[in-house]
């Protein structure tokens, strides 16, 4: 195992009915916003590392790490949520995500969780919120609201297709 790996424990949530299909989230944080991805994209959580800048990328493409010997682009979800922009900590961690053929690194503050809902427990954003190109859900757990990423949308190529280099 890699050294800068750290496990995450399973929480259950609940206690579902028999036939309810449950959904497992890796819950985390980005400032003081909580956010979930499903558990089958998340490969595995790191702490942080070097990063190396790679020139003319756009601002939400960090670099580059190498991860047992695959080089992984590494994706900050500040920047591309045009949220207040923070330089990687020590104490932050990085989730490695593998969406179909693609493996990409994504920094958050901190992992919370891996919690499991019910399908009951997941709702579509409002209409107000559709043309949000990363939100794919929304879960109250809680007093909090977790929004639900869609992680095909985290794609370096979708990200480009859906943004200009202006709004970058």
């Amino acid at each position: 195992m890699h050294p800068a790996t750290f496990s995450v424990q399973k929480e259950t949530r609940l206690s579902r009915p028999a036939g309810e299909k449950s959904h497992y989230y890796v819950i985390f944080r980005i400032d003081s916003q909580r956010y979930a991805l499903p558990l089958d994209h998340v490969v595995r959580v790191l702490r942080m590392v070097a990063i190396t800048p790679v020139p003319e990328m756009p601002e939400w493409v960090l670099g580059i790490i190498n991860m047992a010997g695959q080089t992984l682009p590494v994706l900050d979800p500040r920047r591309l949520f045009s949220q207040k922009n923070k330089d990687p900590e020590l104490q932050d961690r990085i989730l490695i995500l593998q969406v179909q053929e693609q493996t990409v690194a994504v920094v958050v503050d901190e992992v919370l969780s891996i919690l499991e809902f019910t399908s009951e427990q997941i709702e579509a954003p409002p209409p107000a919120l559709s043309h949000s190109l990363a939100l794919a859900a929304t879960i109250q757990q809680d007093d909090a609201l977790v929004m639900v990423l869609d992680v095909y949308r985290l794609l370096p190529e979708k990200i480009e297709g859906n943004f200009s280099r202006e709004t970058l």
